[in-house]
């Protein structure tokens, strides 16, 4: 890419990846003059020359997007490709059809990131232009006139990190396959055009292909006319949408066919891949998702099929492109799948079906407006498993998953209100987190009980009926809810929409008797986002009974302010465990009062449901990670009473949390000896509850991945690798492949036997792409500084001969928490490398070096990020964005320690 070029004659030079172009505000009065207004001023060439160009930089801003939707009143593309199996990149024709509002005042710029421009015609006609490797540019004087066809002919490189036009080679049969990502700025990787939401087009496209391929997109093809080796493949157009969910996928793919209700329906996997597919589940939970979704809306599914496709080396979970969905691979499991894992398929299927409607069919004006996507997906998709499927405990699975997941967030510095400017596309990449799809998403499924459920209902299926096919903005969101449900919500979007943070409840009462004489709800709120919010929750009553501890009374309530008297609670019999968030509707931390937490310590097993025994544990974990609780006390808890448990989400809650409390005791400074003893302990623990399990359980299946994550002892590890050899079986427990490589990568993490020779043996049996990714990761975790210093060369020097994802693999085992003195050894070369990723225009490599800066539970560690973060350089958001959750993440770790050491005193 040059380091400079030209564009209306004012030499454009880089200044750094963020230094996206502004617009002065008399350069945006000018565009909304009409000419004969500005010929009558005498600043009419001024005002017809910006005084500050669009910079050169990657990325476009929101800035020069909304001069953009003042120049351009609508546009549609023609668009012709040609893809090979063989080559580097392909070639293409775009025609864009382009109807401006006015004669043009300032030149003209068609995003266009890392191509080769061939040439540009106007209405036929050669016109010179400017390609600065980011966007191409056209004088005023070439388009006069309100209507043109702006033709550009192009190259572009196939990719290989999982955004534009990416292209695989499956190791196992050499077959190629390619497809597409492009949210929220890559699109343009595929073709010149303008790369903006509220730039909605229709597109008709052709692409020429290899004979034996599919080629798949928003629409179903027309004609495919076979010319030898090559088939050319021609599509009528489509319906309207925004470029960022546009799509092209080819290869010679597996196919299966249904149908819902009228909707064909397609699902494709490489050949590789297809036997471990099991199409009746994708067909069951899509048909379940389209019979709910049509139903609730109102509105018919607005494309003409649905297709799903499974892709590798894919950077997210799955990517809306209209009526062509992607999906990563590891949604296909090489084994028996859990029902927690058919749960998450069933799940991301209804998530990006939601976006059909919600995100395709109207979409947002801009990236501020995100979370209208994304938050609104997830809580239909939560919404939708509840209410039709099989899965009768949805929203435990959402609570220990997307809401904790959102708590976590919205407790980092980084946190941020759900609506918040977006200056440009580099911040849009940043907000895809928890903030935008788990708070979202859980503030969300409170509002139908705050506004009623079919009121939410209704106001949610007149907005998609009033802007279908157009762009939207929060106050058209809000503004439907609020007239369905007859409420003025400014005050309810001020305080959840426009303001951070996490707000904490606490029940307190007082007994008369066996009466409850008064009960009240306290909330606060960190000193930083001292918002106090209303919502409308349950007050959950427990007592013993029949040796069981039951809800004896749950009453709803609308909480405000700092404090709230639940008049309705007096006279109820005194309980012995108050939970102020039952059934969980509210958005709300919970401390639970001295009394609760003392019965819950000696009932957690006697707690009839499972769900408030899920919450109880989430709240002891809570108190961990706050350094309320020491964490010795709480490994001591759990392996004394978790062992009983039966409930597949609470065994998966509490495994899940004694393998971070194992990580973080890697680090925690303590005595030795106690560490060791707690460490023996929680690997015992899951070692005798992977034995225990019964067959072939899902339950059986955690504890193993808990194990692999916590063995470190030579019995255990010779335990480990007999399971591998096959000479230690455990009933009903059959290794898949993926199951396998925990095992050679635990062998690997501790040198333990023949732990390469392992790596090696199984890349014999099975060389597919997954396995190769998980020797990379095997490879990578070895405590040995050779190890290290291949794969850091790999990562910071030699980046461009790998594949992202595998990349992404060794960043991500490199400096195992038990490995910190390694990674100690490696961290200024690390640091030094900051400056060049810190200039790199490609986000997805940016969030993969973030990976080389794990958990360091030392003042050291904490030092070592902020003398970055103090520096006074301009960071990428995403870099900027890791670094100080990672500070805050090692400061929490010392926090910990420190209880610990105040326990012990």
């Amino acid at each position: 890419m040059p380091s400079s070029s030209k564009n209306n004659g004012v030499p454009m030079t880089k200044t750094g990846k963020f230094a996206l172009g502004v617009l002065c505000s008399s350069i945006l009065a000018a565009c909304s003059l009409e000419p004969n207004q500005l010929q009558s001023t005498t600043t009419a060439h001024a005002l017809a020359k910006p005084a500050v160009a669009r910079s050169d930089a990657p990325g476009l801003s929101e800035q020069y997007a909304k001069l953009r939707k003042q120049q351009i009143a609508q546009v549609d593309y023609k668009l012709s490709v040609t893809i090979d199996k063989s080559g580097d990149a392909f070639s293409g024709r775009v025609v864009a059809d382009t109807q401006f509002r006015r004669n043009l005042l300032q030149p003209l710029t068609i995003d266009f990131a890392g191509g080769e421009v061939e040439g540009v015609q106007v209405d036929g006609k050669s016109v010179p232009f400017a390609y600065n490797g980011q966007f191409i540019t056209i004088e005023p004087a070439h388009l006069k006139g309100r209507k043109h066809a702006i033709a550009v002919d192009y190259t572009h490189a196939y990719s290989n990190n999982g955004s534009g036009l990416h292209r695989f080679v499956d190791p196992v049969d050499g077959e190629v396959y390619m497809y597409t990502d492009f949210e929220p700025y890559d699109a343009n990787r595929l073709f010149p055009h303008f790369d903006q939401p509220n730039l909605k087009a229709h597109y008709t496209l052709d692409v020429t292909a290899p004979k034996d391929w599919s080629v798949i997109t928003s629409v179903r093809e027309k004609n495919i006319e076979k010319n030898g080796e090559v088939n050319h493949w021609v599509f009528p157009q489509s319906k309207k949408f925004s470029s960022y969910i546009f799509s092209l996928h080819a290869g010679p793919f597996t196919v299966w066919e249904d149908d819902a209700d009228g909707i064909p329906l397609r699902l494709f996997a490489r050949k590789t891949l297809a036997e471990y597919v099991k199409p009746d589940d994708w067909f069951t939970f899509t048909k379940q998702s389209f019979e709910f979704f049509q139903k609730y809306f109102e509105v018919d599914y607005p494309f003409v099929k649905y297709d799903q496709v499974i892709v590798p080396d894919f950077n997210a979970g799955a990517m809306e492109n209209v009526a062509a969905v992607t999906f990563n691979e590891a949604y296909v499991s090489r084994g028996e799948k859990t029902q927690a894992q058919r749960m998450r398929l069933a799940n991301v299927i209804a998530h990006e079906m939601a976006h059909m409607w919600f995100g395709d069919l109207v979409t947002m004006n801009w990236w501020d407006d995100l979370w209208l996507n994304e938050s609104f997906a997830t809580y239909m998709a939560n919404l939708s498993l509840a209410e039709n499927s099989e899965f009768d405990n949805a929203w435990e699975n959402f609570y220990q998953g997307t809401k904790q997941w959102a708590y976590g967030s919205d407790q980092l510095p980084t946190t941020h209100a759900i609506q918040l400017p977006v200056k440009n596309t580099d911040e849009a990449f940043a907000n895809f987190d928890g903030i935008t799809y788990g708070k979202g998403g859980s503030i969300l499924k409170q509002l139908p009980y705050y506004l009623g459920k079919e009121e939410f209902r209704k106001g949610v299926s007149n907005y998609l009926k009033d802007l279908s096919y157009k762009n939207s903005t929060l106050n058209d969101f809000m503004g439907h809810l609020g007239k369905a449900a007859g409420k003025n919500l400014d005050a309810w979007q001020q305080q959840w929409l426009y303001q951070a943070g996490l707000n904490t409840i606490q029940a307190s009462f007082q007994c008369d008797g066996d009466k409850i004489a008064s009960l009240t709800i306290s909330q606060t709120a960190p000193a930083e986002y001292p918002t106090l919010r209303e919502q409308r929750t349950q007050v959950g009553l427990y007592n013993m009974a029949g040796g069981k501890m039951v809800l004896s009374k749950a009453i709803p309530v609308i909480y405000k302010g700092a404090s709230t008297e639940v008049t309705a609670a007096k006279g109820e019999a005194c309980p012995q465990i108050v939970y102020p968030n039952e059934g969980d509707w509210a958005f709300a931390k919970v401390n639970l009062d001295k009394v609760s937490v003392a019965n819950m310590s000696k009932h957690i097993n006697d707690i009839e449901s499972p769900f408030t025994r899920l919450m109880m544990w989430q709240s002891l974990f809570d108190s961990v990670t706050d350094a309320k609780l020491p964490l010795d006390q709480y490994v001591s808890f759990a392996v004394s009473n978790a062992g009983s448990e039966e409930n597949i989400n609470v065994i998966r809650l509490v495994s899940s949390h004694l393998g971070t409390a194992y990580a973080y005791l890697n680090q925690v400074a303590m005595d030795d000896t106690k560490r060791t003893q707690l460490q023996l302990a929680i690997e015992s623990f899951a070692w005798q509850q992977l034995q225990s399990a019964p067959a072939g359980s899902d339950a059986q299946k955690t504890w193993f991945g808990t194990f692999t994550g916590v063995a470190h002892t030579d019995k255990a590890l010779a335990n480990a690798q007999n399971l591998l050899r096959g000479e230690l079986g455990i009933e009903g427990l059959v290794l898949d492949p993926d199951m396998r490589w925990n095992l050679i990568t635990l062998l690997n993490r501790h040198l333990y036997g023949d732990y390469a020779q392992v790596i090696k043996s199984e890349l014999e049996k099975d060389g597919s792409d997954r396995s190769q990714l998980n020797a990379i990761a095997a490879e990578a975790i070895r405590p040995q500084q050779k190890a290290k210093t291949l794969w850091l060369n790999n990562l910071l020097e030699n980046r461009d001969a790998f594949k992202l994802a595998q990349l992404k693999y060794a960043a991500s085992a490199l400096f195992p928490t038990e490995q910190r003195g390694l990674y100690e050894a490696n961290v200024e070369r690390i640091v030094g490398a900051l400056d060049e990723v810190n200039a790199s225009d490609a986000s997805e490599f940016v969030g993969t070096y973030t990976r080389l800066f794990p958990l360091n539970c030392s003042e050291q560690g904490v030092k070592q990020v902020s003398d970055i973060l103090d520096s006074g350089k301009q960071l990428n958001p995403l870099l900027e964005k890791a670094l100080k959750n990672r500070r805050y993440k090692n400061q929490q770790c010392l926090n910990m320690a420190a209880a610990i050491g105040n326990s012990a005193g």
